[in-house]
């Protein structure tokens, strides 16, 4: 049977073109539903298919080579691997790599067939790929493979049954989050209608039957744009089945609904290692004649690694070892983008040492620790804690940005100098990324007041008063920083006071009293704002090397010392 678009048993071609003219004239429909469009930004195309995670370092050096950024790799995920660790852990390893993830759904093989997938699975395998830290903002998530073979689809062709799953896994995926950025399975547009197999067209065209908002579903269409026949034809070659297939998809799905300039993405393509003497000329023409539309997100050839059959033919490299094909070098030379996929950039509070209230004339050094949870990694050239308010020139410093990747935490020493003012200091705390700020923002208002008296009381042993000038007062805060030293004044066996100058009223300090000779002597207290009076007991005179401690060297030192008296 003569099987033929609907459109043109029910549109007759002048009102068909008078209807794609209205939709020129008037705006086409949005390019995507997803939240972010992949080619708002500078998109680089190159990517490649691969099996396994130790095949991402080879990836990266492909797909980002040559002034290259952000390539893409496509890669399965089965319903029996749904394991966050092993997934975030590579999700983790791509983010480093600076590579976009598109994964494919797939279920479980029987056989020779793959399993058809369940309705509960939707919900099953969206809550597994909402739990994970997912390298960009876009979730590329392909809804299976090539159902227009049996074979792919527990034993039948069903594009009724797939049009349900599509809907079903869509709407889990959106509800979960606007991020999943959905694409159809890639058919086989070489496909016969047989009884194993049915042409792509007339698939979709069922699709159509069965739901005919189905194609606006997708955020971007997906192509397996081989070189056909037998994955060895010429670039050269044009149409359904071909490396320009994916044209002609998007040509003939418009009847059906499926949007104008949407983003196109190739996850399968390329040859076989058989198919001329020389494939490397095969894709620099590819990339840089062919595969250039400005619609084209990413051309993901199949496949990196397959060391054994049934496609190890489509291997780029060479199968039991480590070496590659010559088009892997040809396509690492070619010129690419560095790409600037937008990224969720987020960040959270954990704990901040910004006091309420400080002492004028001082110098202060705090401590604020942000946690990245977002998805990006943090680093010294692009991120940077910004502080402004009404401060002085000069008068605060942050230290830099260090590497921090998604759930780890990094702690930016703040230095304040608060000069000689009584007024609030209002301190605003944010983060940016390339200037645009990013996270919790911390605002805090800190009250300036005038240095407290420190009032010491002491006694040296077997002496009611003190005696000598050379007294020396250190303070330590909680992380035994040395936060003030003085030199003490003794007047008439007193201590003259000490204004205090760069401790935080109302917190704990070590206080430590030193005199040559003498066994130091310390006390913990708390330093207010007001006067603080602060005793220690006896000094001892048994210090006799002056370093600090008492011990047998203080004994040899005391010997000698009274040697040299006699």
């Amino acid at each position: 049977m003569i099987r033929y678009p609907l459109v043109r048993l029910v549109m007759p071609k002048l009102f068909k073109v008078f209807f794609l003219s209205l939709l020129l004239l008037f705006g086409a429909p949005p390019p995507t539903l997803a939240v972010v469009n992949p080619l708002e930004n500078a998109n680089n195309r190159f990517g490649i298919h691969i099996l396994e995670a130790h095949d991402l370092g080879a990836a990266a050096a492909l797909v980002n080579s040559s002034g290259g950024d952000w390539g893409y790799v496509t890669l399965v995920l089965r319903l029996n691997d749904l394991n966050p660790d092993k997934w975030q852990n590579l999700f983790d390893s791509m983010r480093r790599l600076k590579l976009i993830p598109i994964v494919r759904l797939a279920t479980v093989p029987e056989g020779e067939l793959w399993v058809k997938p369940l309705p509960e699975d939707a919900q099953k395998m969206t809550d597994f790929l909402n739990s994970l830290n997912w390298v960009i903002t876009n979730r590329y998530v392909i809804l299976f493979n090539e159902p227009n073979h049996a074979k792919e689809w527990g034993g039948q062709l069903k594009p009724r049954e797939y049009v349900q799953t599509v809907k079903e896994f869509q709407a889990k995926l959106k509800a979960a989050s606007d991020d999943f950025f959905i694409l159809p399975a890639g058919l086989d547009t070489a496909a016969p209608d047989s009884p194993d197999t049915m042409a792509a067209t007339e698939y979709w065209r069922q699709m159509y039957l069965a739901d005919s908002a189905i194609f606006g579903l997708f955020d971007g269409w997906n192509s397996h744009s081989y070189p056909n026949p037998n994955f060895s034809a010429p670039p050269t070659k044009t149409g359904l089945g071909s490396l320009t297939s994916y044209r002609s998809e998007a040509s003939y799905l418009s009847q059906f609904g499926l949007p104008l300039n949407l983003p196109l993405f190739i996850t399968e393509t390329g040859w076989v290692n058989s198919a001329a003497n020389d494939l490397s000329n095969y894709y620099r023409q590819a990339y840089n004649s062919i595969w250039t539309d400005t619609n084209l997100v990413a051309v993901t050839p199949f496949v990196l690694n397959y060391p054994s059959p049934p496609f190890s033919q489509f291997s780029w490299q060479e199968p039991g070892t480590s070496e590659f094909y010559p088009h892997y070098a040809a396509v690492e030379a070619l010129i690419k983008t560095a790409g600037t996929p937008k990224q969720i950039q987020e960040s959270q509070l954990i704990a901040s040492t910004i006091p309420k209230t400080v002492i004028e004339n001082s110098d202060y050094q705090f401590q604020v620790t942000l946690e990245n949870t977002g998805q990006s990694i943090w680093n010294r050239d692009d991120y940077e804690l910004v502080i402004d308010g009404n401060l002085t020139p000069g008068s605060v410093l942050v230290s830099r940005v260090s590497d921090t990747e998604p759930f780890d935490t990094v702690t930016f020493n703040v230095n304040l100098s608060t000069g000689q003012t009584h007024d609030q200091i209002i301190l605003n705390l944010q983060l940016k990324f390339k200037d645009q700020p990013f996270g919790e923002k911390i605002d805090q208002t800190i009250e300036v007041i005038s240095p407290p008296n420190l009032i010491v009381r002491a006694k040296q042993f077997l002496k009611s008063t003190l005696t000598g000038d050379d007294y020396h007062l250190v303070v330590y805060d909680s992380n035994n920083r040395v936060v003030g030293e003085y030199n003490l004044i003794l007047v008439d066996g007193e201590l003259r006071p000490v204004k205090l100058y760069g401790v935080v009223p109302d917190e704990v300090y070590r206080l430590v009293l030193l005199k040559p000779y003498y066994l130091p002597r310390q006390t913990i207290t708390v330093l207010t704002g007001q006067d603080n009076l602060v005793t220690f007991k006896a000094l001892l005179p048994f210090d006799f090397n002056n370093d600090g401690q008492f011990s047998w060297k203080d004994l040899v030192s005391w010997r000698l010392f009274c040697f040299w008296c006699l």
